[in-house]
């Protein structure tokens, strides 16, 4: 006889039971991408290359040549707006091949997370949901996605290319100002295309992609931020992440940074909402929770560029510095391992040169 489920306490608790299978369901996801049972090979290639990656910046002990856990890949250079937080728009347009995209996963197999974004918008590439597919079913990576949403392919193939999260950048809901940041952008045609892809995952019932807001905090937009998350609650996306600014040589001297009596405003929205919407804080190095020591990235990251050029993190202070290459994984990869070590190995002595001017080197 088939035995009818029933949930105690009325609506509420059917919806928290909801939200308890929908975060275990991903929770499942990432634990297979961490360790695939399925693959001992990469299980135990993974498991060891994460010990060596933790014993190292946890506590400074060096027990091998690790790789990064994390890569951030640029498969795109130049973008179809120019906002002021990267002026990407006056970039001259390249696009890294499927095939160059192949040959980085396949030497760095250790990783296991994945970030698709850099100097321009993925969606202009043409190989960018076969680049997802690949990561995401072929080398079992968590793969995440940034996009300023005024494109986007079919919702269908998006929803089933295999992204983990996909982060939607709009930094305010107000026109007006979202016009002088996204230069060349269209504030309703973003909303259009996030809402169609909320629309998708849930016509198909699945849990994945997660699919957020992400926000570049800067003293001109900090009273818009309640105004996002209820915009965010409100089109049915997942979570709101507010990132910090940072200062990219001069590039965008438009934006003021937050400083710590802003952050108050952040910390006290994210308590207000907990129970409607997940509210995140990135790259803060004051205020709410974050974990004490030296800078993680360091040692878990890795970033490539379009050309194939290696950096220790995704900073741009590493990335306009011209020594911070560890060297081009289409030229050179038996050395680039050997000189991420050093600066590993170095990194608590002295502060690298890349690290002067980041605000996340050492956190008290």
């Amino acid at each position: 006889m088939k035995e009818n489920i029933h949930f105690k306490g009325g609506r509420k608790n059917q919806m928290k039971n909801i939200s308890y299978s929908i975060e275990f369901r991903r929770r499942m996801f990432v634990l297979r991408r961490l360790l695939p049972f399925d693959s001992p090979s990469l299980l135990l290639k993974r498991f060891k290359n994460l010990l060596t990656s933790f014993m190292a910046w946890k506590y400074g002990i060096h027990i091998g040549v690790a790789k990064p856990c994390t890569l951030q890949i640029e498969p795109v250079r130049g973008c179809n707006l120019n906002c002021i937080t990267c002026r990407a728009g006056e970039l001259e347009k390249k696009f890294l091949s499927f095939e160059d995209f192949k040959r980085i996963l396949n030497f760095f197999q250790e990783a296991f997370i994945v970030f698709l974004n850099y100097g321009g918008e993925p969606f202009l590439s043409r190989d960018i949901l076969d680049m997802v597919k690949y990561a995401s079913y072929e080398r079992k990576m968590i793969v995440h996605l940034f996009s300023n949403f005024t494109i986007l392919p079919e919702p269908r193939d998006v929803i089933n290319s295999g992204i983990y999260e996909i982060h939607a950048s709009i930094d305010t809901f107000n026109p007006e100002k979202f016009s002088k940041i996204r230069i060349n952008g269209d504030l309703n045609k973003v909303t259009s295309n996030l809402k169609k892809l909320v629309e998708e995952r849930r016509k198909q019932g699945k849990v994945l992609p997660i699919i957020s807001i992400n926000v570049v905090t800067m003293k001109e937009t900090i009273e818009d931020a309640e105004d996002i998350i209820e915009n965010a609650t409100k089109i049915g996306v997942d979570r709101v992440e507010f990132s910090r600014a940072f200062l990219r040589y001069g590039i965008n001297p438009e934006i003021n940074l937050p400083d710590k009596r802003d952050i108050g405003q952040y910390i006290r929205l994210k308590q207000k909402y907990s129970d409607r919407i997940e509210v995140l804080l990135h790259n803060f190095e004051f205020g709410d929770k974050h974990t004490p020591g030296f800078c993680h990235y360091a040692y878990f990251m890795g970033m490539i560029s379009i050309e194939g050029y290696f950096f220790p993190c995704c900073m741009m202070y590493a990335f306009f510095d011209p020594n911070s290459r560890f060297g081009n994984v289409f030229e050179d990869t038996s050395e680039i391992l050997e000189r991420r070590r050093d600066f590993i190995m170095n990194f608590r002595k002295t502060k690298p040169s890349p690290c002067l001017s980041c605000h996340l080197y050492y956190r008290p």
